[in-house]
């Protein structure tokens, strides 16, 4: 989570392992995300690949099954805080001012994102690629003003077609065709993510 008084962390404690560097640029958390929505890729390797990127493939080499053990620990960890919110806690209604996970894909939205940061920041988040923290683009992503693109786009799918008629309820109608959601929703990559580490967890408790 984005502090104004702390450092960033550039590291993790890695259970069994140590302390590692670890990779935390918006663009590497951006294409976990993009992984987790690959149904076709095993989890063993996601879980290699997810080592790769956010801690370089170091000192694990995927020769046993403790390393996979400690790679989905240590991701699995990792993922806890790149979801954490300020403003909720677990259960509780959601009183955030960001973006539902329910109503968007960082994949299928991401021209419109893209745009975003230059209408609101006047960032282009590829130049920023491999240098902007996952924590600065969280806190501008989660604050875009209703006029940018991608708050537009998140709107018309969240907007209710009841007491609408005419051509109002068709512009609508057709605008929230045009801008469905055609794979998974960032919330559904998440639980799918979250499945994959609780049965991972749960095997390794049964080898034990």
């Amino acid at each position: 989570m984005l502090s104004l008084t702390d450092k960033l962390d550039s590291t993790l404690v890695v259970t069994g392992v140590g302390e590692l560097p670890v990779n935390l640029a918006y663009n590497t958390v951006l294409k976990w995300y993009s992984i987790g929505e690959d149904k076709r890729m095993r989890i063993v390797d996601k879980i290699r690949v997810g080592w790769q990127l956010f801690f370089n493939g170091v000192v694990l080499d995927f020769g046993s099954a403790d390393d996979y053990e400690v790679a989905s620990r240590a991701i699995s960890e990792l993922l806890e805080y790149i979801n954490e919110d300020p403003y909720n806690v677990p259960d509780e209604a959601n009183s955030s001012s960001a973006p539902s996970p329910e109503v968007f894909s960082y994949s299928q939205d991401a021209e419109a994102i893209y745009a975003s940061f230059i209408y609101d920041y006047g960032i282009d988040l590829i130049e920023e690629r491999d240098k902007m923290r996952w924590e600065k683009f969280r806190a501008l992503f989660n604050n875009l003003s209703p006029n940018s693109p991608f708050r537009r786009i998140v709107e018309i799918r969240q907007s209710d077609t009841r007491g609408l008629k005419g051509e109002e309820l068709v512009k609508l109608t057709e605008a929230q065709s045009y801008y469905r959601l055609k794979g998974q929703s960032t919330s559904q990559v998440d639980d799918a993510i979250g499945a994959m580490f609780s049965m991972l967890a749960t095997q390794a408790k049964q080898n034990q």
